[in-house]
């Protein structure tokens, strides 16, 4: 198979009547890697660096007891809903799983939109800087349609329409909410413990000193955290660049990579329930005080 096959396929489909299956194909095939790094890992750091998310989250404690399984559960929700698609029997079933589970807390609309805003904008800023193609256009296109139709689900009032004002809303919200608290920044030590968990022979301070490196400046900020040295920070860039750089001359891609067509840390033998994924009923109905 050709490396250029699936961008030429996509170049024949709509982005609008069928950003269901560019989706599927862009994210299953073309940057499955890239986009587990960036729409969930990076999509929840971005949520995380704002107290008003990061104590929601931490209050209930659940996050802090299962943190491989709240990064397993939001993974499988997200990918569930892009491998079969949002109408699918499965893809409703997230849907409203989720909707069950936000039901429980009072969040705040705007909260709602830059949550959303960091899932659209952070994976095509990170092809950008390291993809080992840039997306099409179609292909930005249909992210965002695809979020859109997932918002108007969840019933997220006001979401904006075109990328360029997600990004503008996304900032403006950053320079107003995201900032140092308790809460983001134990939120930060409980994420990057669990990555380092997976390479049990790396140091835990290096696992976070590469983490840093692919951070922004106004989460590092958010984090309490020192910006790492140039050299280290331009060492990693340029790892994640020859990556791209030896990806754009192998062949492409005929095994899904998504996240659910392999087992997880929390279940080896993808037997999950979706209608059980995340808090149980009692976490999620457990009063909290302040």
């Amino acid at each position: 198979m050709g490396r250029y096959d699936n961008l030429r396929k996509i170049e024949q489909l709509d982005p609008i009547k069928d950003h269901s299956e560019i989706v599927k194909i862009m994210v299953s095939y073309e940057f499955p890697w890239d986009f587990q790094r960036s729409y969930i890992e990076l999509g929840l750091a971005k949520a995380f660096a704002s107290p008003r998310i990061a104590s929601l989250v931490a209050k209930r404690g659940y996050t802090q007891a299962h943190t491989q399984k709240r990064y397993d559960d939001s993974s499988i929700m997200m990918f569930e809903m892009i491998k079969h698609g949002y109408d699918s029997e499965q893809g409703r079933a997230c849907i409203e799983r989720m909707n069950y589970i936000h039901g429980h807390f009072k969040i705040n609309n705007q909260d709602f939109i830059y949550s959303t805003a960091a899932l659209i904008v952070e994976p095509i800023h990170w092809n950008d800087r390291f993809g080992w193609r840039r997306m099409s256009e179609k292909e930005r296109c249909a992210w965002l349609n695809f979020w859109l139709e997932i918002g108007k689900r969840m019933k997220i009032k006001d979401l904006p329409d075109s990328l360029e004002e997600i990004a503008r809303f996304k900032q403006e919200y950053e320079d107003k909410f995201v900032y140092n608290s308790p809460a983001t920044k134990e939120l930060y030590h409980l994420f990057v413990g669990l990555i380092s968990s997976w390479f049990p022979l790396v140091p835990r301070g290096l696992v976070e000193l590469v983490f840093r490196c692919i951070l922004d400046e106004r989460s590092l900020k958010a984090f309490e955290l020192e910006t790492p040295p140039v050299a280290i920070k331009n060492f990693v860039e340029f790892c994640l660049h020859t990556r791209a750089w030896v990806l754009s001359f192998l062949p492409a891609r005929t095994k899904s990579g998504l996240f659910v067509d392999r087992p997880s840390r929390s279940y080896p033998a993808n037997n999950y329930d979706v209608a059980k994924l995340g808090p149980s009923d009692e976490n999620l109905k457990k009063k909290i005080s302040g």
